[in-house]
């Protein structure tokens, strides 16, 4: 499909938006980034464009929400086949977000593709298997995933939330309910800690899955995430997955933050993991984990951080610095990188993922 084309859907859907609901607020951003890989001392270039814009109802009842992605990319990033080459550099778009919200008394009926974020954790999030976020995510938003939800508020900070998502592929597995997913979660605060139960079936992994998420702040803030699955099929074993975090900020300008993650199902030794790519690093293969993370936001205009994930396994090593500098309250610069250090086989191995380093410019207008 040509650019023409595309953007022609694009404006069609956000008029047909405009159309349904007479007062209506606009929203987005677009950037533009820039990459260099660095593999075995050849260099390769990228380059990823995105416009996203989102549309919002502004009525006091039912709202229609929508957003909509249209990007580009070049290089090393497009160059798995001529095919995909030429397909990115023509563009595309897809609907990020797509969903009504339906206020019925003290309940909120929400209908269509939706981000549903599970638990408080950063990184590790055991609890959030909706639409589990990737944790090198380029593009660092979270998948909309097609749902029907419903959030009941009780009372105060509580509420109950029940979801159910069918399956994306219905033409592979029949077309039936019983390969979706379906939840319940609820929440609650009681002496300034937040706390959640969440129960989750997976239709598809056939597991159920019980999750306890605690939040709360005691001179240091702290946050605990834990999740057991039971499989049905008796060939696979029943695992824990638990994540302990911690925070802290002092003198105004720095945060520290740390997390530990201990995956049930992962390996307790080294072992040969397939080739993998570095923008997909969506699941944890091991047992042990540990991710920290620094930042010091010395004004409004500047700040710098760094992050560290590392695999206390095989004890490979993921390193990201960088630096933001906003030129205006909706223009910012990031300059960042990604460092992979390892064995040949290791998780987070340079020969493994393809790459040495991977540099980063992008530029982010918000309006």
């Amino acid at each position: 499909m040509r650019i023409t084309e595309q953007l022609s859907i694009f404006a069609a859907l956000f008029l047909f938006t405009a159309n349904a609901f007479a007062d209506i607020g606009f929203s987005g951003s677009a950037y533009n980034e820039t990459s260099l890989i660095n593999n075995d001392g050849t260099v390769k270039y990228g380059n990823r464009s995105s416009l996203h814009l989102k549309a919002e109802s502004l009525t006091q009842g039912v709202k229609l929400v929508s957003e909509l992605e249209f990007y580009t990319m070049y290089g090393y990033l497009s160059s798995e086949s001529s095919e995909i080459s030429k397909l990115m550099k023509d563009g595309q778009f897809y609907v990020d977000r797509l969903y009504m919200r339906i206020p019925v008394h003290k309940i909120d009926i929400i209908i269509g593709k939706q981000r549903i974020a599970w638990g408080s954790s950063f990184i590790f999030r055991p609890t959030d298997n909706f639409n589990k976020p990737n944790p090198l995510s380029l593009s660092g938003r979270k998948e909309g995933v097609n749902a029907l939800l419903a959030k009941a508020f009780t009372g105060g900070l509580s509420s109950v939330e029940f979801v159910l998502a069918p399956p994306d592929a219905f033409e592979q597995i029949g077309g039936t309910l019983k390969y979706g997913k379906l939840g319940m979660r609820l929440s609650t605060n009681y002496l300034k800690t937040d706390t959640s139960v969440s129960y989750q079936y997976n239709g598809y992994k056939k597991s159920h899955m019980l999750g306890l998420d605690i939040k709360g702040d005691l001179k240091l803030g702290y946050h605990i995430e834990t999740a057991y699955t039971y499989i049905i099929d008796d060939s696979i074993d029943n695992y824990i997955q638990s994540v302990l975090g911690l925070d802290y900020s002092f003198l105004g300008k720095f945060i520290l933050l740390g997390e530990y993650l201990y995956n049930g199902h992962g390996l307790k030794s080294e072992g040969k993991l397939p080739a993998d790519n570095f923008s997909l690093l969506d699941d944890f293969g091991y047992r042990h984990y540990l991710y920290s993370r620094i930042t010091y936001q010395p004004d409004i205009f500047i700040g710098a951080n760094i992050f560290t994930l590392w695999n206390m396994i095989d004890r490979s090593l993921i390193i990201s610095p960088g630096i933001i500098y906003s030129f205006f309250q909706n223009t910012e610069l990031q300059i960042y990188s990604q460092i992979f250090l390892g064995g040949n086989t290791d998780e987070y191995s340079s020969k493994r993922l393809g790459a040495d380093q991977i540099y980063y410019l992008k530029l982010i207008v918000r309006f």
